[in-house]
């Protein structure tokens, strides 16, 4: 990513690492999920407003144990990862970390 700053690194983050998308929302009001039918999240979205950017941070399932995690800046995707409900609400956690350049 080339910003006036620098963008979110996979390898910042101090924040404790949470397990589902219900302890991530539990962590900042900012995040909103949308639940299903079911009482299943079928999103869980993030936005962060700086002076240079709108960076918006995206958790999806797209299986039983799969989950979609992407980070748009301004309308481009910047970043996509795919992997347990855990792993992904650790890196949007770190992508969040990133965006702001302190935790939460």
């Amino acid at each position: 990513m080339t910003t006036g700053r620098p963008g979110p690194k996979p390898s910042e983050s101090a924040a404790p690492q949470v397990a589902s998308v219900a302890e991530l929302a539990a962590t900042s009001t900012a995040w909103k999920v949308q639940s299903g039918d079911f009482g299943r999240w079928l999103i869980a979205e993030r936005v962060i407003h700086s002076a240079e950017h709108q960076w918006r941070i995206g958790l999806t399932p797209v299986g039983e144990k799969l989950v979609a995690a992407m980070l748009w800046r301004d309308d481009e995707v910047v970043a996509h990862r795919r992997g347990s409900e855990g792993d992904m609400c650790a890196q949007a956690q770190r992508w969040v970390v990133g965006v702001l350049g302190r935790e939460d």
